[in-house]
């Protein structure tokens, strides 16, 4: 008897489901339903596969990599003035934790809001490029411990068994510019390399050249300097050759002529679609390995 009361018990909720305004069995299976198509679904949260958030900060740059494997990957942390705006955005995720911290380099627009995020993320791996680790311990308080990780040119990362972190810079000897020296990394997820090139300028620019010309190469870059004049030339831009390029800024293309009017025409040149965080709010692709998507959310 007790066997049917249960199969009663299922039917009456089963009824009850289909009697719901709006609601259907078939409903009710699609939201748990994840897909590997870039292009099936505008939610990340439906989406198996790698989550890049270029994320829309006043001051700094920071951005907030979701890897296949559900792990979380912070790349800088904005500066202090960011941290609220920052906080929001993790926490609007319902993050509670950082696997990786990746600290490009010790200047405030890239690691001014570490100090903010330790007191309330804990974190399993904070990466910083061996050469500068010092100067960004010092401006971050950062200590010393198991959970620090430095790497130099040269380094594989695995991230998760489907994308690895390729360190390209720095390389000695360093560069008397802070910038020049900061931590340049290709994310490969399959067959699509992201480049991210932190605040770098010229100089180094020409460095990656002589040294990783064949390894620069990528689907999606990120613009150095907040697309400044001083970085971005044109021989780098050529060899990169990507689709899409994205700058964390806070201003827009009206302003672009303090600084940025140079960088935004050689990428127009270059056929690159391109971002700004400033006019098209926080930019999110969506990589299987082979396709990706790009999102605009502007809040």
């Amino acid at each position: 008897m007790l066997w049917k009361a249960g199969r009663a018990w299922l039917l009456v909720m089963a009824v009850l489901i289909l009697l719901l305004p709006g609601c259907s069995i078939d409903d009710h299976l699609q939201k748990t339903v994840k897909v590997e198509d870039p292009f099936a679904s505008e939610d990340e949260r439906d989406f198996i596969g790698l989550v890049i958030y270029y994320l829309e900060l006043a001051h700094g740059e920071s951005i907030l990599i979701r890897l296949p494997s559900g792990k979380h990957m912070l790349v800088d942390t904005g500066s202090a003035e960011d941290w609220p705006r920052l906080f929001k955005e993790l926490t609007d995720r319902r993050i509670t934790r950082l696997e990786y911290v990746v600290l490009t380099n010790d200047q405030p627009e890239h690691a001014g809001g570490f100090a903010f995020l330790a007191e309330r993320f804990p974190m399993e791996k904070v990466i910083l490029p061996k050469l500068i680790e010092l100067p960004i311990q010092k401006a971050t308080m950062l200590r010393p411990g198991k959970h620090v990780q430095t790497v130099v040119d040269g380094d594989v990362v695995k991230l998760d068994s489907e994308v690895v972190m390729e360190v390209l810079h720095p390389s000695e000897p360093l560069f008397l510019s802070p910038q020049d020296n900061s931590l340049v990394f290709q994310l490969r997820h399959g067959e699509l390399p992201f480049l991210f090139v932190s605040g770098i300028n010229e100089k180094a620019e020409g460095r990656l050249l002589e040294k990783h010309k064949e390894r620069l190469k990528a689907a999606v870059l990120k613009v150095a300097d907040q697309g400044s004049n001083q970085a971005t030339t044109q021989p780098f831009l050529s060899r990169v050759d990507p689709q899409v390029a994205v700058i964390l800024t806070a201003q827009t293309k009206d302003e672009s002529r303090l600084g940025q009017e140079e960088v935004l025409e050689r990428l127009g040149e270059s056929w690159a679609e391109t971002y700004l965080t400033s006019q098209d709010g926080t930019i999110v692709i969506f990589s299987n390995g082979k396709d990706y998507r790009i999102l605009k959310r502007k809040k």
